[in-house]
């Protein structure tokens, strides 16, 4: 006799079932994009980081530098156009015709010939020249037989002597449109590596004291526990006190610019990596007692392997949640800081030395401390938001298969 494999049919609704099944990976997307406050903060967000990277190539397209001062043009509202100081304008274009004498002087002639100009005196030319701000008077040295090279750098110099300023200038005269920008990048950059930091220690410290118990787990936690009842206001200041420039290394590694974005990073860090630690070890308890964690001791697999690639994958959803809710933590974090004047110190442009530098000018220029506040806000929430939304979409209990 002959023994023949038993063959199976799927009918048509079993294969139409089959086809409909989704991976994880796109079930907690689909599950995500339901969230509509999710998407939406999410896309806020990528905006955000994407104006932070591009920060140097806007202020370059708009002619304005975030550090540049003119303090005869303080307090302006938005959508002001101011005119460069008298020094500035003199020093651009002497350094100009310093350069290029040859060229500045057939200008001088072109813009004299067209009335741009009332005097051919070289002591004069600076103050003269400073009308190329006028676009008749570029137009009138466009067609020269000069380098075009030149020609740009001309055009570079006139843009400085009229800038405008989409949301006004702060108490220096700085335009506070890049200063914001700019301070997108320190406030999301420490909120970011904060989180992934104190991800990162809570992660190690967790695991070990999960997976190990006794007396390791007793000394992790009892540390834990320690950092957590330390006053956060006095420690702060001690913290901050320290002056990192004096200490013996260390001045030939971290600048004086850098110094208080280290500190507050230190500081953020010191006290947020405990409940990512108490969430880790929890998970890691339940997980440790499973059959395939014994499986994996059975067949001689190390401390290191179980824990890295068989524990670690099932924490990181929790654990990308906690991370997610902790930016928004340490954005706020920081701006509480840095308003109360121990955090990023000036000129370096943070949201909250913004708010802090704004406060006494609440009534004169209110737009310097609602600008910073309502980007605080809406960074904070669109955070909290994707937060909640990873949440939902990882969670097994609301996972719709």
């Amino acid at each position: 006799t002959t023994l023949t494999a038993p063959t199976t049919s799927l009918s048509k609704n079993q294969i139409a079932e089959l086809e409909k099944v989704q991976s994880l990976s796109k079930i907690i997307y689909t599950q995500f994009k339901e969230h509509k406050a999710a998407v939406i903060g999410a896309y806020t967000i990528l905006f955000f980081i994407l104006i932070a990277v591009c920060a140097p190539l806007i202020g370059k397209v708009m002619g304005v530098n975030a550090e540049n001062q003119n303090v005869f043009h303080r307090y302006k509202p938005p959508f002001s156009t101011i005119s460069a100081g008298v020094d500035t304008r003199e020093a651009e274009v002497s350094t100009f015709i310093q350069e290029y004498p040859e060229d500045a002087e057939l200008i001088q002639k072109e813009l004299l010939k067209n009335g741009f100009v009332n005097s051919t005196r070289p002591e004069d030319a600076m103050y003269d020249w400073a009308r190329f701000s006028k676009p008749k008077a570029l137009a009138a040295v466009r067609h020269l037989d000069i380098d075009e090279e030149i020609k740009v750098d001309l055009r570079r110099i006139a843009r400085k002597f009229e800038t405008f300023h989409l949301f006004g200038t702060d108490e220096l005269g700085r335009d506070v449109l890049m200063r914001l920008i700019y301070g997108t990048q320190i406030s999301m950059g420490v909120g970011v590596l904060v989180a992934l930091s104190s991800a990162l220690i809570g992660l190690l410290i967790g695991a070990l004291a999960g997976y190990y118990g006794g007396i390791i787990d007793s000394l992790l936690m009892r540390i834990t526990d320690a950092l957590l009842s330390l006053p956060t206001i006095p420690v702060l200041i001690v913290v901050c006190a320290i002056d990192l420039q004096k200490i013996p290394g260390v001045s030939a590694i971290i600048s004086t610019g850098g110094e208080s974005i280290l500190k507050l990073v230190f500081i953020l860090c010191l006290f947020s990596w405990m409940p990512v630690a108490r969430l880790v070890r929890g998970s890691i308890l339940t997980l440790r007692e499973r059959e395939f964690i014994l499986a994996s001791k059975t067949l001689g697999a190390t401390d290191f392997t179980i824990i890295t690639r068989h524990m670690f994958p099932n924490v990181i959803a929790p654990l990308l949640v906690s991370v997610t809710l902790g930016v928004g933590d340490s954005i706020l974090f920081e701006a509480a800081l840095s308003y109360l004047g121990l955090g990023i110190q000036p000129p370096t442009p943070s949201w909250g030395n913004m708010l802090f530098n704004a406060q006494e000018l609440i009534y004169q220029a209110p737009f310097l401390a609602i600008l910073p506040g309502l980007l605080i806000l809406f960074v904070t929430i669109s955070f909290n938001y994707v937060g909640d939304g990873l949440q939902d979409a990882i969670d097994p209990k609301t996972i719709k298969r």
